[in-house]
């Protein structure tokens, strides 16, 4: 009975867990009512020779940003802050419990939709190249195995100091960069209200829009980078 009753814990923590993210959702965009999209692959791209570095600061953000959207064209604005805000503060809860965070890579890879696996699996640098997205497809395929994967986020953690204002300049500095642009982030006037409206309220964290999930169908871990060249790269084997 004790072991039904932890069990069926789990469950229920599982599925409180994903309630509880979509309070965090960006908005619908206008782009995204009565589309038909097909699922999308995302690059694999070779951080070791980053395009971008090179150039002053400034003029990095901006190619990496002009970059991102070219690779991911229906991103919302809130799924760019994103791809801003995990590269300057990492794993977005510090990762104490390993049996935990593998169990819930476990669930997702069970529960996500057998298509999204037909895709490429992929791997791709953030903002500033210190973390990158990591396919868990590598886990499923044998690739990568599971419990390297959680070794491998659990030394990315870092403790991050939050200064509200000053993520809000970094934000804004960023905002003016991308107005510059060619290619712009959908949904953008919704999305920035709900940002400044996070960033107010002492958080920063936002999970993609649904427009997002819906094109790319993506599921990923982010690891800093240097852990993911020493740990991770040379099991994916390219």
């Amino acid at each position: 009975m004790k072991s039904i009753n932890r069990s069926l814990f789990k469950c229920a923590s599982l599925l409180l867990l994903l309630l509880l993210s979509s309070r965090y959702q960006c908005v619908v965009a206008q782009s995204e009512v009565g589309l038909d999209l097909g699922k999308q692959s995302a690059p694999v791209v070779d951080i070791q020779h980053d395009y971008c570095e090179g150039l002053g600061f400034q003029e990095q953000i901006a190619c990496r940003l002009e970059r991102y959207l070219s690779f991911f064209p229906q991103s919302q604005l809130c799924d760019v802050y994103k791809y801003c805000f995990q590269d300057f503060f990492g794993l977005e809860h510090l990762l104490t419990d390993s049996v935990s965070a593998a169990r819930y890579i476990e669930y997702e890879i069970s529960h996500a939709d057998t298509a999204d696996w037909q895709l490429s699996r992929f791997y791709y640098g953030l903002l500033l190249n210190n973390y990158v997205r990591v396919d868990i497809g590598y886990v499923r395929e044998g690739i990568i195995p599971l419990g390297t994967l959680v070794s491998a986020m659990l030394k990315s953690t870092v403790s991050v100091d939050y200064d509200n204002e000053m993520w809000r300049e970094r934000w804004h500095q960023i905002l003016d960069i991308l107005q510059t642009l060619d290619s712009k982030p959908l949904n953008y006037d919704e999305d920035y209200k709900l940002i400044e409206k996070t960033i107010d309220a002492g958080k920063y964290a936002l999970h993609h829009s649904r427009l997002f999930n819906a094109t790319y169908h993506q599921h990923y871990r982010i690891v800093r980078r240097d852990v993911f060249e020493e740990i991770l790269l040379p099991l994916i084997g390219e």
